[in-house]
């Protein structure tokens, strides 16, 4: 973003700020970083029992870049519902429409709605396809699963029960603390006006301190 000629050149007014994380206590990693954690711990699973199922919790949209790095690695096909298709066929990403299957749940990468990557919801599904698959590796890709008690990739303790594994990673579409500081402290807008307000007043009061602080005024 800094290297970019255009954006040294600009002034802004006003910021509208996307402030889903605009929190110290989201200070978690690139999605570069969790990207390569997510992939190291799949190539392991399969490594060790190559009729591992990867599964990854998606939204609407967003968590594209996770199983499209898995599937990557493990050449395959991502193994997706006919609605959840036709949702990301309307992106026009040829590498995503590519990479999808309806049709062959023999895939190594499954993606579902991110409610269902739960212990229950992925035995349930096990079961499914109990004479294609030993064991399910699950990754639940949120921002909402960092705590301050997780400070790092390494801090990450994953759930198991029966032949199912869930790893909870801090990944989102949405910036976090860190990146949120660098981009307005590097186009250093006259007014910072912050678009997600979950807790109101406090919250409200807390990110225009924020801002005051980073700005220097």
């Amino acid at each position: 973003m800094q290297q970019i000629p255009a954006l040294k050149k600009i002034h802004v007014d006003q910021l509208y700020l996307d402030t889903t994380y605009c929190s110290p206590a989201y200070n978690f990693p690139s999605q570069g970083e969790v990207i390569s954690y997510v992939v190291q711990k799949a190539k392991e699973a399969v490594n060790m029992d190559s009729k591992t199922l990867i599964v990854c919790g998606t939204y609407t949209i967003g968590k594209e870049k996770i199983f499209l790095a898995i599937a990557k690695l493990l050449e395959s096909k991502v193994f997706v519902s006919k609605d959840k298709k036709a949702t990301l066929e309307c992106l026009e990403l040829t590498d995503i429409s590519s990479a999808l299957s309806t049709e062959d749940p023999s895939s190594k990468v499954h993606v579902l709605p991110m409610m269902k990557i739960t212990l229950k919801g992925l035995n349930e599904y096990l079961k499914k396809y109990s004479h294609k698959f030993n064991s399910v590796l699950g990754f639940k890709p949120t921002g909402w699963t960092y705590s301050g008690s997780t400070c790092s990739l390494s801090d990450i303790r994953p759930q198991t029960s029966g032949r199912v594994t869930i790893y909870g990673v801090p990944y989102s579409e949405h910036s976090s603390f860190s990146e949120l500081k660098r981009f307005v402290q590097f186009i250093r807008p006259g007014k910072v006006v912050p678009t997600v307000f979950g807790g109101a007043g406090q919250r409200i009061s807390d990110m225009k301190a924020t801002f005051k602080e980073w700005l220097g005024n």
